[in-house]
């Protein structure tokens, strides 16, 4: 039966047809030995046929493959469904790996019995070639995009690296972005680098503080109004979200939206169309959001504060970023960086050894937007060519006065002695703050200026229940 079928025109015809379009191809029977095969698997492995037919199927490839095909077979006695996935043959220069799609079919006799297999073995390497090459020039771009993100966000150490590559992965998808950070660590910064990195960075980036405005003129400047809707409304105003159309809107301090307004905002995301205020219909929109708060908004989700179906609508892709007290190493950089882009710089050329002391030690509590505004006080203060320690603001000089105070009352412990008094403090410090939020381990973190994974490993190296 299988010779007939060997010889029939029609099988003869296929195996041609197969080889003109350079496929390679078994004939295999219901015991899973090969009955033949063409010359185009011939000509890819270097193998001769007389070597092969005959031969069980299963000794011809690897235990995994094997088992791979055994499953393919069994499923296919069942039903008619073609069945395909990647394997790897051996080519017949120094033995390479070729990969290929491997399809399996079955041949029935006019009875619907099964009779044999048909196997065919598409050759995958030009695909995957093209594949590697794209992965390399995707991760290439990626690099370049890295290094140019760097050079205008100054920051380093792990915690920055991280908030680079979240970045250029945002910007990779459409997902709605939610950043978290004090205040002043530049949460539009990064919000405006997701928009640039983007494919929607030739249309608009919106920003609006939700916090700067009380709800009835937020909702008219978010999602517009037509003339007459309320007294004042001499004209229409599209509203921020068509402003945006195309781009992003970037709707800072999240957190102290109205509860009334979270619900218009919720429908617009899931609906993705708005409603001007006093208008009849609705918009269509496309546009991408990015929120940000530097408030605890799950702890505040939770306890009633916060919509929790507009959070988690709104926190799909969540990026933290570090306060400068977490980055010291970040502090002269970007103090320098501050001196050369202010445009009233004229004078300073160094920062003085006791300068450096001083912002380095200081605490920052309105982080990187405090430092600038300390280097702008120093440079429209002062007249030296270097900024002395001088020429800080008070609060500044305050605080590194008390610093040198102490440690002149309280000569430093040995290295090993002042470490384990450090790690004793911080352990206190973390048992009296979840005291004092009653376990709440967010709030706490939030506090202690932490992540929650970062709490969760202190109380665990500090043996903290």
């Amino acid at each position: 039966m299988v010779k007939t079928r060997k010889h029939a025109p029609d099988y003869l015809g296929m195996k041609k047809m197969l080889d003109y379009l350079k496929v390679s191809y078994w004939l295999v029977g219901l015991d899973l030995v090969l009955l033949d095969v063409n010359q185009t698997f011939l000509d890819m492995t270097g193998a001769r046929a007389e070597k092969l037919i005959g031969r069980n199927l299963l000794t011809l490839v690897r235990p995994k493959e094997a088992t791979r095909i055994k499953d393919a077979v069994q499923n296919l006695d069942r039903k008619d469904t073609p069945i395909q996935f990647e394997f790897y043959v051996y080519g017949r220069k120094n033995r390479a790996k070729i990969p290929v799609l491997f399809h399996l079919t079955v041949n029935r006799d006019p009875g619907g019995q099964p009779v044999s297999f048909n196997m065919l073995l598409s050759d995958m390497t030009p695909q995957k070639t093209l594949e590697e090459k794209e992965r390399e020039l995707f991760h290439a771009r990626r690099k370049i995009r890295n290094d140019a993100l760097k050079r205008r966000m100054i920051g380093s150490g792990k915690a920055m690296e991280k908030v680079y590559d979240n970045i250029l992965r945002c910007a990779e998808v459409d997902s709605p972005v939610f950043i978290t950070g004090e205040t002043g660590v530049g949460k539009e910064v990064v919000a405006r680098e997701i928009h640039a990195h983007s494919y929607r960075s030739k249309k608009p980036f919106v920003a609006v503080n939700c916090g700067a405005l009380p709800e009835s003129l937020l909702e008219s400047e978010l999602f517009g109004h037509v003339k007459g809707a309320f007294t004042g409304a001499v004209s229409n105003r599209p509203g921020l979200f068509r402003e945006a159309e195309g781009g992003t809107l970037f709707l800072d301090e999240i957190g102290d939206m109205e509860r009334r307004l979270q619900v218009k905002l919720l429908r617009a995301i899931q609906e993705k169309e708005i409603r001007p205020v006093g208008d009849d219909k609705n918009y269509p929109m496309d546009l991408r959001i990015i929120c940000a708060t530097h408030q605890d908004l799950l702890a505040l989700a939770e306890s009633g504060g916060f919509r929790q179906d507009l959070y988690y609508r709104i926190s799909v892709v969540p990026i933290h970023i570090p306060p400068l007290r977490q980055r010291p190493e970040d502090i002269i950089k970007l103090a320098e960086h501050f001196i050369q882009l202010h445009p009233k710089n004229k004078r300073f050329t160094a920062i003085s050894e006791d300068a450096r002391k001083l912002l380095y030690n200081y605490h920052w509590p309105g982080n990187i937007r405090e430092l600038q505004n300390t280097i702008e006080y120093a440079l429209v203060m002062h007249q030296k060519k270097t900024l002395e320690a001088a020429s800080l603001p008070d609060s500044i000089c305050r605080q590194g006065l008390r610093s040198k105070s102490r440690n002149q009352n309280n000569p430093s412990p040995p290295m090993g002695q002042m470490e384990n008094v450090k790690n004793e403090a911080e352990k206190q410090t973390i048992i009296k703050t979840i005291e004092k939020y009653n376990g709440n381990q967010t709030l706490a973190a939030e506090k202690l200026g932490i992540s929650r994974v970062t709490l969760w490993r202190k109380r665990c190296r500090y043996n903290i229940h």
